[in-house]
């Protein structure tokens, strides 16, 4: 109930602490079709882009959020979907799931501490939405905090303090479900943890050389020295996910189909994460150049 506690908390006022941006066609349909899911009491609840409830059981104070919130959903819809745009590559690696007109996104709203959440994103197909809702592919994460939309550092804090937590997960998991836990540790676990580890504290320590927030007034050699720390952190992810994935490859192989689907899940947020160090890297080259090809 601390989901609801917390949105409960903006009185059904609409949010106004975010951009407003001109979005492509691409982000406008993911933003129409936008589903929400919460946990809440225990289970996993789906709702429409209307905020219809589509799965899981309803209560009074779930019901009497839902009816007097819509103004405030709609804000916190267009907040995460501008994060999306701003602070990572998700839409951008994951546009063959998300550009057909069948294809849907659910957001689950996983709150962390204070006005923060973290949002994983899946995709569907609406047809097959309520009978086959187990069948949802995981594109994503991000990382909010509804009180304040700008990120310090460009938001890569979070993802490199994430890369530490999914680790401690894929560790654990692999302790309840791996069949043949000990021919994995040391040549892939025991590797991926060492490689976690380094990319955090690489990453963490160059992060705090780049321009804590305003990039636009940044000085060209703030950039160029950006540019620099941002290269070095992505051959060290680069690294890590090429590793990941060799796991991955090996355990779909040996059929550790019960643990290989956290794995994916791992991989594909440092495939992500990748991205987005890839997109910044061209604007802010656009910046230093002062040149543009539009």
């Amino acid at each position: 109930m601390e989901t609801l506690q917390v949105l409960n908390k903006f009185n059904g006022c609409s949010l106004d602490n975010y951009p407003q941006i001109q979005h492509n066609n691409l982000f406008k349909r993911i933003r129409d079709n936008f589903h929400f899911e919460l946990f809440l009491k225990g289970s996993n609840m789906l709702f429409s882009p209307f905020y219809t409830q589509l799965r899981g059981e309803s209560f009074p104070e779930l019901t009497g959020f839902l009816s007097q919130n819509e103004e405030f959903l709609d804000s916190l819809k267009d907040f995460i979907v501008n994060s999306l745009f701003v602070y990572s590559a998700v839409i951008e690696e994951n546009a063959n799931y998300l550009i057909n007109e069948q294809d849907i996104i659910i957001g689950r709203l996983m709150y962390r501490e204070h006005s923060k959440f973290e949002v994983k994103f899946y995709s569907h197909y609406q047809d097959e939405l309520q009978n086959s809702y187990n069948d949802k592919i995981y594109i994503g994460r991000i990382f909010i905090d509804l009180n304040n939309f700008e990120k310090d550092h460009l938001g890569l804090n979070e993802y490199f303090h994430s890369i530490l937590e999914q680790n401690a997960k894929i560790q654990e998991r692999a302790l309840h479900k791996l069949r043949y836990y000990d021919d994995y540790k040391k040549p892939y676990l025991d590797e991926i943890a060492y490689l976690a580890k380094e990319v955090n504290s690489e990453a963490l320590e160059r992060i705090k050389l780049f321009p804590k927030s305003n990039f636009k007034n940044a000085s060209t050699i703030a950039l160029i020295e950006s540019i620099d720390n941002l290269l070095h952190i992505q051959n060290l992810m680069l690294e890590l996910k090429d590793f990941t994935l060799e796991f991955e490859n090996k355990l779909r192989l040996g059929e550790e189909t019960n643990y290989v689907k956290y794995l994916f899940k791992f991989s594909k947020d440092l495939i992500n994460d990748i991205k987005y160090l890839s997109k910044l890297y061209y604007l802010i080259s656009n910046k230093i150049s002062k040149y543009s090809i539009i």
